[in-house]
């Protein structure tokens, strides 16, 4: 396996970055509840201990468990002067994978993730103006509100038709591959999807869709529909997709001239596209969120470039500091000439 996280070097811990770093862990290890009982109780003096990003990332206090945050309130996990100014938004995930959890968003945190959706979305080359549709599973915070801003960076238009994922997930595995899902709507199926189906098939019908944004199991249904003639690419949300699977698909898309794009996404850290002809590669939005792909049993070692491991995400903005190991598994990716950070690829979950 790889080396341990590394240190900065003296040039790079005078950079922006440390600067953020420093900015962050003092706000949070002083004004947040979770933080600053977490020290008191490990014995840590931030300022001393976790001078640079890399310290904490490889301090036992750097490591959170998502269980905590389903026994304390919100506030809990905010910094006292953000709380006084409400200056953040409490989303929730989709429980499509467990309950429901809430989490706290600053606006400025979903613009910049927009931002960083937006700078892939030009190597798309996706043009502005255009109008986006997202329908079917895609209702996970905070995907609505980052991908409306991400629209609105793009100077088009987003309509939207999401379906309740609680519990779908589970359901459509009951379901044998023999028979698709959308071939056999039973009660549970139709009150979800039929709405959303309906409303799907209004705006490709009446309006000029250029990006339609769904899921995989969804999409065989859409293909079929008046108005995808004029669909140009195609985004897939969520990692389930194989690699087989998105070969094939991204082949016959690319042959009626349409590009394919996934994403890889946590109602925690938010939503990350995948980069053209880079092979379900994922390069999260720093400095506000990192992804690390470390040993599966030891948290704070790094596995080696190309080598696979558990992915550890940290979230590092002035509403939520938090890293915890997932129960995703990666391949970690160096930077690029696009991203000089770490990436991962190939995501998969495991339940």
């Amino acid at each position: 396996m790889g080396k341990r996280i590394p240190r900065m070097s003296r040039r790079r811990r005078e950079s922006i970055l440390q600067e953020y770093w420093e900015f962050v862990r003092d706000l949070h290890f002083k004004e947040t509840p979770y933080w600053a009982e977490k020290a008191k109780l490990m014995g840590v003096n931030p300022k001393e201990e976790l001078d640079a990003l890399e310290d904490f990332l490889n301090h036992p206090v750097g490591i959170c468990n998502e269980a905590d945050m389903k026994e304390r309130p919100i506030e809990y996990f905010i910094p006292r002067s953000i709380q006084a100014r409400k200056d953040y938004l409490p989303l929730t995930s989709s429980g499509s994978t467990g309950k429901k959890k809430t989490v706290a968003w600053s606006r400025e945190g979903i613009s910049y993730n927009a931002r960083h959706l937006a700078h892939i979305a030009m190597l798309y080359r996706i043009p502005e103006g255009m109008n986006w549709l997202m329908t079917g599973p895609s209702y996970p915070a905070p995907f609505q509100p980052i991908v409306q801003e991400l629209v609105k960076k793009m100077k088009g238009t987003l309509f939207f038709a999401p379906i309740e994922t609680r519990g779908l997930k589970a359901h459509l595995a009951s379901i044998k591959p023999a028979k698709p899902a959308l071939e056999r709507l039973d009660e549970f199926l139709e009150a979800r999807i039929a709405p959303c189906l309906e409303y799907t098939v209004d705006v490709l019908e009446r309006e000029e869709i250029g990006l339609l944004g769904t899921a995989l199991f969804f999409l065989p249904r859409l293909q079929g529909l008046k108005g995808f003639e004029h669909v140009r690419f195609v985004y897939l949300g969520g990692t389930e997709i194989p690699r087989r699977a998105y070969e094939a698909l991204r082949e016959r898309l690319e042959q009626s001239g349409r590009k394919l794009i996934t994403s890889y996404g946590h109602y925690m850290f938010g939503l990350i596209f995948d980069l053209p002809d880079a092979g379900l590669a994922y390069y999260p939005p720093v400095p506000l969120s990192f992804l690390y792909v470390v040993d599966e049993v030891d948290p704070f070692k790094l596995v080696r470039y190309g080598e696979r491991g558990r992915v550890r995400f940290l979230r590092a903005d002035d509403t939520l500091l938090w890293c915890q190991v997932e129960r995703d598994y990666a391949e970690r990716v160096a930077p690029n000439k696009h991203f000089n950070w770490d990436g991962v690829r190939e995501v998969k979950a495991t339940f």
